[in-house]
């Protein structure tokens, strides 16, 4: 029996010749893959169509677009239209099925996101049982917001200590309106009420639209719980922010109020308005119904809305207020006085007439449509109101009109102090 043995050169030339085949497979392999998923990508070009990308036109506010047909009011020197800026949209021209958001900037320093501080709505406790929640309408919300005025109030029948003051009755209403009298034209300082009970109670406010109610509505907001004791009638109410303003031009501020409600803008006083005369210190210098003094609405242009007919009887209308110049971007620090003297019926609405707007919208009585003044977008209607409003009074309500396409001025609160600090 014959034996065979391999050299090392016949091992080494039999391994040359397996990894030789192990690399042809593999490289046959290789190329079996990319020709499959070439084959299958054709299949999927070939049966699947591909989905049709959207395009998009840019369409942009044309300054030339047909002119507002809205009535004219020829017997206003100032005319208003609602001043929505001109804004840039984004339409497919494609049927595709396209789904996209729009990142929207807004540049207002201090503007808050919150959910209910811009979607003005009526929650609880700002009006006692249920309105003025995020910055809402009526005296305003307990819930603090970034986006609104900041109210303090004093009872002036009170002292600081809680004890009853020289204000404790009626008999002092014409020293009450002394006190704001002197307030109103002296600068604002609240050191004159510093010896007056102050509610431990802070509102915020989007904006000034509380109808017809009963006094008792206001002493409840600041006193919900009724634990600080105060009483109706005898009070003021103070709201400040820095406010910053959506447009360049000249505007005023249109405003009734029962009993009174004043307005400083950038250091000025703008308006004073309600059944008594803040500038002048005089007591029912602007009560209607009794026809006493008239002659002290002479020179100020009066505005009566039919739906707010017994406000009309108090005080004859609405009350235009002083011109007022601002700077598109500009921040502005403004102040709002409301009080009820006497107690019993209470109520107040400010608007803002865009005086350089040369476009009107008119109500259905045929008067000028003024923009609400209003730091979100809140937009409150009278009924809506009445239904949180806890005092009222069936007989006398109202509804305000105001042009629903109000601008918007971002507002910054500031906290209590003296002259402006």
């Amino acid at each position: 029996m014959a034996v065979r043995f391999r050299t090392q050169k016949d091992v080494d030339s039999y391994l040359r010749k397996q990894n030789l085949r192990r690399r042809v497979l593999a490289i046959l392999m290789a190329l079996a893959i990319v020709g499959g998923l070439g084959f299958v990508f054709c299949l999927v070009r070939i049966f699947i169509e591909d989905k049709e990308l959207p395009s998009f036109v840019l369409y942009q506010h044309s300054e030339e677009a047909a002119a507002d047909e809205r009535p004219q009011m020829k017997e206003m020197h100032s005319k208003l239209s609602p001043a929505v800026p001109p804004m840039d949209l984004i339409v497919a021209d494609s049927a595709s099925d396209t789904s996209f958001m729009a990142d929207v900037e807004i540049d207002a320093e201090g503007l808050s996101v919150d959910g209910d501080a811009l979607g003005g709505g009526l929650g609880d406790g700002g009006l006692g049982d249920g309105i003025g929640e995020g910055g809402g309408s009526g005296m305003g919300s307990s819930e603090k917001t970034e986006n609104a005025f900041v109210g303090r109030f004093w009872d002036l029948k009170k002292t600081s200590a809680g004890a009853a003051s020289k204000m404790k009755d009626s008999s002092s209403n014409t020293a009450v309106l002394g006190a704001l009298s002197q307030f109103y034209n002296g600068g604002w300082n609240t050191n004159l009420f510093s010896t007056y009970f102050e509610s431990k109670t802070r509102l915020y406010t989007s904006c000034f639209y509380l109808p017809c109610c009963l006094d008792h509505e206001a002493t409840n907001a600041y006193d919900p719980k009724g634990k600080m004791g105060l009483k109706p009638s005898r009070w003021v109410a103070l709201y400040r922010a820095r406010v910053q303003a959506p447009k360049t031009g000249r505007f005023r501020f249109i405003g009734i109020a029962d009993t009174v409600m004043a307005v400083r803008f950038n250091n000025r006083n703008v308006l004073a308005c309600g059944l008594h005369d803040l500038k002048t210190n005089q007591w029912g210098a602007f009560t209607w119904d009794e026809g006493r003094n008239e002659g002290a609405l002479d020179g100020r242009e009066i505005i009566a809305y039919d739906s707010c007919e017994f406000w009309n009887q108090q005080m004859g209308g609405f009350v235009a207020g002083e011109p007022f110049d601002v700077t598109e971007g500009e921040w502005y620090e403004m102040q709002v006085l409301v009080s009820e003297i006497g107690g019993g019926n209470f109520g107040f609405c400010l608007l803002v007439d865009d005086m350089s707007d040369e476009k009107v919208r008119a109500t259905e009585d045929g008067k000028p449509m003024f923009q609400l003044f209003r730091t979100s977008f809140i937009s409150p209607e009278a009924a809506q109101v009445y239904e949180g409003i806890k005092y009222k009074d069936e007989n006398v309500m109202v509804d305000p009109p105001y042009d629903p396409d109000s601008m918007l001025w971002v507002a910054r609160p500031m906290k209590g102090g003296n002259k402006g600090k």
